[in-house]
């Protein structure tokens, strides 16, 4: 796809985003919206990456054709949202029994993001429904297990309540530690930025034991350097963040690595890191500055606590995002062109 018709497609999602964003009602967009929009996240990870388009949609979904991406992809919506609600249900009735909280969801966004692309998934098996089905229940298993142990509501509207688990970790301290643990997890993951190198030389599973502990120790270092710096902890990961995160993801699916998809790892990756996590980082915080005004006084009228950093976050990674990889993996890119395999680091285009 020409980067012309990329730069449509990202405008188009962006600007379709801003409108749902402003136009949403702000108590069910932030109170509601949010936190089950976790687990739209996952799902669609799971079923667009683990499970590669089950059941509908491609490559490995029965109804769909190059000529038939439109159908596949609206019932890929519906079965995405219903799994979803599942799980919601789950989580609220079944264990731990509770609402959707964004110190859960950024647990289960993590783990997704681990199991699919920093080489523990995200298919062990020959089924694309065995693959969807084992990343779903092993990233449910595993964010219990960590939010059982690791989280504590202290000083949280949830401090009291009786799902708190009372872990190791104040709750905002764990919720802003994950998120720039998310940052390197996307920026090693295979189709984004540094595509695992210099990692995937190791043998498995070294590899990904060694990755692991990499993004973790890099996650603290940065959250917790910047709090001891004195930045702003919504800024720090909600503006600066969040941003990097989304920007990863964007420039190798919505722009596929252009311009430099016709280097090899580790040039196209050092380069990458700065395109995205400075160079776009920077403009893309500037502008949310700037278009997000207007959500921001709806915010501010209606009482809720949260800034222009959180609202960047919001934007970015619950909105566009999800906007553009339902295009991108249920509909196909309809009607663009159909996206291809995504490059290996040592690959370069047309080999």
């Amino acid at each position: 796809m020409t980067f012309g018709k990329a730069l449509l497609r990202f405008l188009v999602c962006m600007a379709v985003g801003w409108v749902f964003m402003y136009l949403a009602p702000v108590q069910w967009f932030y109170m509601e919206f949010l936190p089950f929009s976790f687990l739209l996240l996952m799902g669609l990870v799971t079923f667009g990456v683990c499970g590669l388009g089950w059941p509908f949609a491609a490559p490995m979904g029965i109804l769909w054709k190059p000529n038939n991406r439109i159908f596949p992809g609206i019932l890929m919506c519906a079965v995405w949202i219903l799994v979803a609600l599942i799980l919601k249900w789950f989580v609220g009735n079944v264990y731990p029994k509770m609402p959707m909280t964004p110190w859960f969801g950024i647990i289960v966004f993590g783990v997704t993001l681990w199991y699919t692309f920093d080489g523990v998934g995200p298919h062990p098996f020959k089924q694309a429904w065995a693959n969807w089905l084992f990343a779903t229940v092993l990233i449910m298993v595993f964010s219990i297990i960590i939010w059982s142990i690791c989280v504590d509501l202290k000083g949280t509207p949830a401090e009291k309540a009786p799902f708190n688990p009372n872990g190791f970790f104040q709750a905002d301290w764990w919720f802003g530690f994950c998120v720039w643990v998310i940052v390197w997890i996307q920026v090693w993951g295979f189709p984004m930025c540094f595509q695992g190198w210099p990692f995937y030389k190791l043998p498995k599973p070294l590899f990904q034991i060694v990755l692991a502990i990499v993004c973790v120790l890099l996650g603290y270092i940065f959250w917790a350097g910047g709090l001891a710096l004195g930045i702003s902890p919504t800024f720090w990961f909600g503006a600066v963040a969040a941003s990097m995160i989304g920007w990863s993801l964007m420039h190798s699916v919505a722009f596929e690595f252009a311009p430099f998809a016709k280097y090899r790892q580790p040039k196209r990756g050092v380069l990458n890191f700065i395109l995205e996590e400075v160079v776009l980082t920077f403009v893309w915080i500037m502008v949310l500055r700037i278009i997000l005004q207007p959500m921001l006084i709806k915010v501010q009228a209606a009482g809720l606590p949260f800034d222009i950093n959180q609202l960047s976050a919001f934007f970015t990674l619950h909105v566009v995002a999800v906007a553009l990889l339902i295009h991108q993996f249920f509909f196909m890119r309809a009607p663009l062109p159909i996206p291809g395999p995504a490059l290996g680091p040592d690959q370069v285009p047309g080999e």
